[in-house]
């Protein structure tokens, strides 16, 4: 989001702190508000399921790389993030404990990196927008949000968009990165606070 540079002409110093009294307490702004009514909505979820669809595009490549897979979440910070097609692999976070995925068999993961990844992919699919907020900048659309990170990186912006269906989840997710490639995440019939399969987390 830009910064505004906003020039105040000195005749008009006086009659400021009149204006200030004529009107009130400032009315909070459509973007704060649509703020906290979106996190008044994701923070009723406990629990989400939803297959998906991955497309990466690469500078290298004329078609898109596409992979299929399911997707768990349960309150407060379980999350299996598993690809079905073409691949089984994926990773498990419970516990705080990260699990990196292949096949049927998981593998504890040490790396603070690996992890920091696979919570950074919790925070977006949750819409954790405390947790987003203290690393990106938010800018509400009609359809939902687009994240800008506050740090230069290997990431340029994430477009979120909610799902016309169920309002407590997402459709899709654009992350576009610095070098020019793309990953799209299209989510299929995504389903919340409803009892999961009980293999989701193991």
């Amino acid at each position: 989001m830009n910064k505004r540079l906003i020039s105040v002409l000195c005749v008009l110093f006086c009659s400021l702190p009149l204006a200030a009294l004529a009107s009130g307490p400032a009315a909070p702004a459509p973007q704060d508000t649509q703020k906290a009514q979106i996190a008044a909505r994701f923070a009723a979820v406990n629990t989400i399921e939803s297959s998906f669809t991955q497309q990466k595009y690469m500078a290298l490549l004329d078609e898109p790389v596409t992979s299929e897979g399911v997707f768990y979440f349960q309150k407060p910070g379980r999350i299996r993030w598993q690809y079905k097609k073409p691949f089984q692999n994926g990773f498990l976070i419970v516990d705080g404990v990260t699990y990196r995925l292949e096949k049927d068999k998981k593998e504890k993961q040490s790396s603070p990196l690996s992890s920091n990844m696979a919570a950074q992919m919790l925070a977006w699919l949750t819409f954790d927008l405390e947790t987003l907020s203290k690393q990106y900048t938010l800018n509400f659309t009609p359809d939902g949000v687009i994240l800008t990170p506050q740090k230069e990186g290997f990431l340029k912006q994430i477009e979120v968009v909610f799902s016309k269906q169920n309002p407590q989840a997402l459709s899709r997710v654009e992350i576009q990165e610095t070098g020019g490639d793309k990953t799209v995440l299209i989510f299929h019939n995504p389903k919340t606070n409803q009892k999961l399969p009980a293999e989701a987390f193991k």
